[in-house]
């Protein structure tokens, strides 16, 4: 009678997580901006608290999954609103488990690479000016995203493919003839300079402007663009 007992708990809970898991795979933020809900909101902290995964989907997901999940969090991009992006960067780590659960996983450079790779070949999006300055501009946003959350990677394995990456990115960025050519550049040089100094810390001090939101001068990007091409050989 215990054996049975005990078949049927583990058949329970056998089904009870292939439904979670199944479940995840469709799972999305139940309130985003433009709905009347998330007007209701008075504070940045209601809003967060809304946009937390359930603990039962979160185990679930598959690092793919997740990652889509985290670069469609509605407050992803309020670290612009920061001096200093690491300062903005903190606070989402901070404040969304998502991305939090997301750094834990062995493969996160894999998955956040893949997406700006195909960011960065749908480039010419931005020089479409058939299409309207919002969907551009969110577009824009889209890929600075990914530098940034890219800078964070922390693997030693995948630093050097990030970066490989990140030059490609530049390339692609430096030839387009667009406004959002210089704020995607800032973002790209962000980016390169903290895997830069993960990979080897002496040059800290030679490329720290690029650190903050106003960027890196032209003799910084130009020992950032010397030091990637170097690194990545």
């Amino acid at each position: 009678m215990r054996k049975i007992f005990i078949f049927l708990l583990c058949l329970l809970f056998f089904s009870c997580s292939q439904n979670n898991c199944e479940e995840a795979q469709l799972w999305d933020y139940p309130v985003k901006p433009g709905m009347e809900e998330w007007k209701q909101f008075h504070s940045n902290k209601e809003m967060v608290a809304a946009c937390q995964i359930p603990e039962k989907i979160l185990c679930c997901l598959s690092t793919e999954k997740l990652t889509d999940l985290c670069l469609q969090y509605p407050l992803l991009s309020d670290f612009y609103a920061f001096n200093f992006p690491d300062d903005g960067l903190d606070i989402l780590f901070k404040d969304f488990n998502g991305i939090r659960e997301l750094y834990k996983k062995n493969n996160v450079a894999d998955f956040l690479i893949k997406r700006y790779k195909e960011k960065i070949q749908m480039l010419s999006f931005l020089e479409d000016e058939t299409i309207d300055s919002y969907k551009r501009s969110s577009f824009m946003i889209s890929v600075t995203n990914l530098d940034a959350l890219l800078s964070r990677v922390e693997q030693q394995d995948n630093l050097k493919e990030i970066l490989r990456n990140l030059v490609i990115g530049y390339e692609a960025i430096s030839m387009l003839d667009s406004y959002a050519k210089d704020l995607m550049l800032r973002f790209n040089f962000f980016s390169r300079a903290h895997v830069i100094v993960k990979m080897h810390d002496e040059y800290r001090k030679e490329i720290s402007n690029a650190f903050s939101a106003g960027g890196a001068d032209s003799e910084t990007a130009d020992s950032i663009n010397k030091l990637s091409y170097q690194l990545i050989k």
